[in-house]
């Protein structure tokens, strides 16, 4: 009994090394041969600060107009948007730090409200924006947020996209991402088909998700310093920080949420426009969580009444 014991103690032990091994020492390849046919459908440049060497796009001319995308994608989100905005505005659309094609540089950064605010104010002040509309999706909602309330003066209005913010449990997938190891190891494995579902989750008709979309998402996933700001954006992000936020926010601000939002329900739109003083709410018909992926056209219009309306 004594010899099954130390066998079995031993299998346990060469598990728990090759667990440890493959969530921090094991480094995955990076899917560095797709070229993204959206990128040679646009121009796009870089802008350098201290800490990132910033991927974005811009087109248009008008009031500045800055596109902030969700967590896991990158300003491709955008795609059916910037040309119809861009006839009005002064469109930018920005790859976030640890998305898209975005690069740290030096150590890795620390992932939080704080570091996105600074990246966001630090490219507004390079690019001599003095007060910019703001479009938050997901994630890039509680980034624009947490940005408008410690910059009120930088923000003339305010649109969310089924935004992060309330201080609510995320989906599964998401929520282990917080725990060493898990996240680790979810980050480093997740397969084409991981990448499938989750957009189809994003997506009341699941008919436009393409195998085009599939590859435009997952490459810049594989690319190593986005898989670990998955986690740690996870980690990092106090959405306690953002709902208590809201209700000071005065800038005008209009919500759109689908109505069969799986990621994020649309009962939680109800609680944004609650808290936020000078909200309106909009919800999508047979809309899941990227409306302005699945109904460009119409959330391309809701935008444009919304910032011309004075």
């Amino acid at each position: 009994m004594s010899r099954l014991i130390r066998v079995l103690a031993a299998l346990v032990l060469i598990c728990l090394v090759i667990i440890l091994y493959a969530a921090y020492w094991f480094t995955p390849a990076e899917d560095r041969t797709y070229e993204s046919r959206y990128l040679k459908s646009i121009t796009s440049s870089f802008l350098t600060t201290d800490d990132f060497k910033i991927h974005y796009t811009h087109a248009g001319k008008g009031d500045p107009l800055i596109l902030i995308h969700g967590g896991g994608t990158w300003l491709y989100s955008y795609r059916h948007n910037l040309p119809t905005l861009s006839q009005k505005f002064s469109v930018y659309a920005l790859d976030m730090p640890g998305h898209g094609y975005t690069v740290p540089l030096g150590k890795t950064p620390r992932y939080d409200f704080e570091t996105m605010s600074r990246i966001l104010l630090e490219f507004m002040n390079r690019q001599r924006i003095e007060k910019a509309i703001l479009v938050g999706h997901s994630w890039g909602g509680s980034w624009t947020i947490y940005f408008t309330y410690k910059h009120p003066e930088r923000v003339k209005k305010l649109i969310l996209i089924g935004s992060s913010g309330l201080n609510v449990p995320d989906i599964l997938t998401w929520e282990l991402l917080k725990y060493p190891i898990i996240g680790e190891l979810i980050s480093k494995f997740f397969t084409t088909d991981d990448v499938k579902r989750g957009l189809e989750s994003i997506f009341f008709h699941k008919e436009l998700v393409t195998s085009e979309m599939i590859q435009e998402i997952r490459t810049p996933l594989t690319f190593i310093v986005n898989r670990k700001a998955q986690y740690l954006f996870k980690r990092n992000l106090n959405m306690k920080l953002t709902e208590r936020a809201m209700s000071q926010i005065r800038t005008p601000t209009l919500i759109i949420w689908g109505a069969n939002d799986e990621q994020l329900p649309v009962e939680l739109s109800k609680r944004f426009k609650e808290l936020i003083p000078n909200a309106e709410l909009i919800v999508l018909d047979d809309c899941g969580h990227a409306a302005h992926e699945e109904y460009p056209d119409k959330v391309n219009q809701l935008i444009i009444d919304f910032l011309m309306d004075n």
